[in-house]
């Protein structure tokens, strides 16, 4: 088993589902209430490592909660996230196969004194289109009536966002956040929604939980959702968390500075060379500023244009205390690096 962060959904998926209070009120929101009578979900504790092939990193990430039932016997809940926004067929195919490998696990462990614990799959899917592939195996690779007894089948329940109208989401404040912006991760409304989205975490006040949280959603926000900028999230928080937003600033700087690095690196990449990295870093540090002290005069426009990467490096880290933008350009203080 591994623990390798492959991409920003990935991320955001395991910190916020390893938090034990989100993964009970998921596993009781959506697992079938038969299901859940038979589950003691206090019980609850995540198994550290991942399942997921290498290879399919790029399209899946899972978590295992190990839990019990009602009359003391283990059970196990796997959560498979889709997060390609198209959906694949093989992805049921792929389940079976994890499933199976934690049974091994399981069964290596007990020596083969023990019965294997029931697993409960789950897949959560948010890509553009309704998931079309039913709830079983066959279902997404039929075979002829005659086969079929003769080929491994089982149920997985599933939590199709793209399917749910946002009234549809449940949860307690926390899980609904998470699940809506995993929804509109792609969508053009995202930004729109980002107001609604911030409003549901006012129920925590200045809590020690909600401003952990918010980090981790702004990370999350800069990193994969392309629909939305540094100002539409700004402008959502002043709207709902007034109080929140001059003490969460330093991270959203940090945050869409460094996805400002991330788009210069592609491009950088793309073009052989570091220019496209710097280009990045000046359109992020020209936006930051933007942000803090209104309009640049073209002057400082100008020796942006020409900075170097240790002077570029200096100027955005002065954005995050400058009183005023000449502080940002004045001369190195000692204990500086040179600009």
């Amino acid at each position: 088993m591994t623990t390798e962060l492959s991409n920003p959904h990935d991320r955001f998926f395991k910190e916020v589902w390893s938090r034990k209070a989100i993964g009970r009120d998921f596993l009781r929101r959506y697992l079938p209430r038969d299901v859940v009578a038979t589950l003691d979900l206090k019980a609850l504790e995540l198994v550290k490592g991942s399942f997921v092939d290498p290879q399919l990193r790029e399209y899946h990430s899972d978590l295992l909660y190990r839990l019990r039932l009602k009359d003391g016997e283990p059970a196990l809940a796997y959560v498979l996230l889709e997060h390609k926004r198209h959906p694949k067929r093989s992805t049921p195919l792929q389940l079976l196969g994890y499933i199976v490998h934690i049974w091994q696990e399981a069964a290596e462990q007990s020596k083969g004194g023990g019965r294997v614990p029931p697993v409960i799959p789950v897949v959560v899917y948010h890509g553009d289109q309704p998931w079309p592939y039913g709830q079983t195996l066959q279902s997404a690779l039929p075979f002829p009536a005659p086969l079929a007894p003769y080929l491994p089948d089982f149920r997985y329940v599933l939590c199709d966002l793209s399917g749910l109208d946002a009234a549809e989401i449940q949860g307690n404040a926390l899980l609904r956040v998470a699940l809506l912006t995993m929804k509109y991760i792609s969508d053009p409304q995202l930004a729109a929604r980002l107001p609604e989205i911030f409003g549901l975490l006012s129920v925590f006040g200045e809590q020690r939980t909600v401003l952990g949280y918010l980090e981790t959603l702004l990370r999350y926000l800069a990193a994969a959702a392309v629909t939305v900028s540094e100002a539409d999230v700004s402008r959502a928080l002043v709207e709902v968390l007034p109080t929140l937003e001059e003490r969460i600033m330093p991270t959203m700087v940090e945050t869409w500075l460094e996805r400002g690095r991330t788009e210069g690196l592609a491009k950088g990449h793309a073009e052989g060379h570091t220019e496209g990295i710097q280009a990045g870093e000046k359109r992020m540090l020209l936006r930051l500023l933007e942000r803090r002290f209104g309009k640049v005069p073209k002057t400082y426009q100008t020796r942006i244009t020409a900075a170097d990467a240790d002077t570029l490096l200096l100027w955005s880290e002065r954005v995050l205390f400058a009183q005023r933008l000449a502080d940002v350009f004045s001369e190195p203080q000692p204990g500086e690096p040179a600009g």
